[in-house]
């Protein structure tokens, strides 16, 4: 990923496509069988992925309805309304963007990771509604990869004083193809997000099954596609929610202005949602989660993999997260402010992810025998 001018993109890869593979229950990764689930990814699947994708889809849902009430008569109480559902659903997005590497949300066209492709592109976003009226706009196209998604409501729905925005969304001459380009986000968004819950849904697509039950530490295995989309997830993390506004990737210039969701000012609790969601896959803990998450590969394996001030891979993994976690909440919103006036509590964030990155990206992939395929170009 490489930043472009002003406007770097948040673009997760599609890994791999996924082969179905048969595998064995739980123990050691690398081991498959015939079409047995594993239990650790049972839990992971059922009790962390699948709830994840749930109250996403619900957010989503609740977002868009209240969109298209809110276009039918703009008040000053529905634009609030609204306001609060987008951040509802940008959070609940947060939680479940570690599988954006792998299976529907991946192979899905378009992919789920389009729907957060920061910063947003304001002069396409604003030549779009002057031209809507007159021109079909296709949303997914690659000159429109910054004007949908969440950031571009994020900017539709916070881009001024409220205010101005109610005029903006009544009075304004461009005030019809304003509602008519909300709808149209919205509407992606919910339509994407649809087709991916969907697809792994048991009565839907069932990519749930096909997760239990693919086990192994290949690329194709589920723990492969998972650590890979994972880890991609945290770098995504570390270099374009906190190192490049902070001047720390990329360039040594701050950059304020490029954080996730500049216009809401709820970056801050983005990236801490995020971290929180990877820990609950790490720890195996979720909606009547029982444990086993990828913490039981490491404990399961009987390796001695030694780091940092001599503790197991394990426990070192799971005191750098609650120590990035504990930076992060100490990291105040709005984001960009917080760069310009108290820029050490978030470089402290960043180191703590930048350190976290080396655990589960090289030490972690290496003790289980998991081969990292995605590629970046900032050295860790």
């Amino acid at each position: 990923m490489k930043r472009i001018g002003i406007v770097y993109f948040v673009v997760a890869v599609a890994i791999v496509s996924l082969i179905g593979f048969s595998c064995k229950k739980s123990a050691a990764p690398g081991s498959k069988n015939n079409g047995t689930p594993d239990s650790i990814l049972l839990n992971i699947g059922n009790n962390i992925i699948l709830p994840g994708y749930q109250n996403y889809d619900i957010a989503v849902n609740s977002l868009d309805s209240s969109i298209i009430d809110f276009n039918q008569s703009p008040t000053a109480t529905k634009l609030l309304s609204v306001q609060t559902l987008f951040k509802n659903a940008y959070i609940a997005w947060q939680s479940v963007s570690e599988y954006n590497g792998f299976g529907p949300a991946s192979v899905n066209i378009p992919p789920v990771s389009g729907l957060n492709l920061f910063p947003a592109s304001t002069s396409v976003i604003n030549n779009n509604i002057s031209t809507i009226g007159t021109t079909t706009i296709n949303i997914n196209s690659f000159a429109n990869q910054t004007a949908k998604g969440f950031p571009a409501l994020d900017y539709l729905l916070f881009g001024t004083d409220n205010a101005t925005l109610l005029t903006d969304f009544t009075t304004d001459a461009n005030a019809a193809n304003r509602k008519q380009y909300l709808a149209l986000v919205s509407a992606d968004i919910k339509t994407e997000t649809n087709a991916t819950v969907t697809a792994w849904s048991a009565n839907g697509g069932n990519y749930i099954n096909t997760f239990v039950t693919s086990s192994g530490n290949s690329v194709s295995s589920s723990l492969g596609l998972l650590l890979n989309s994972l880890d991609q997830d945290l770098e995504i993390l570390k270099n374009y929610r906190l190192g490049a506004p902070l001047g720390l990737v990329f360039t040594t210039t701050t950059s304020p202005t490029q954080v996730e969701a500049y216009y809401s000012g709820i970056s801050a609790q983005l990236a801490l949602t995020q971290l929180k969601s990877i820990q609950s896959i790490y720890w195996g803990t979720g909606t009547n989660g029982n444990g086993l998450g990828l913490t039981t590969y490491l404990t399961n394996s009987k390796a001695v993999y030694s780091t940092y001030t001599g503790a197991t891979l394990d426990s070192s993994i799971k005191s750098e997260l609650a120590l990035d976690i504990t930076d992060l909440e100490g990291v105040p919103d709005p984001l960009s402010a917080t760069i310009q006036t108290s820029p050490a509590v978030a470089t402290d964030a960043f180191n703590k992810t930048q350190q976290l990155v080396v655990l589960l990206k090289t030490n972690m992939p290496s003790l289980l025998g998991v081969a990292i395929t995605y590629g970046d170009n900032d050295g860790d």
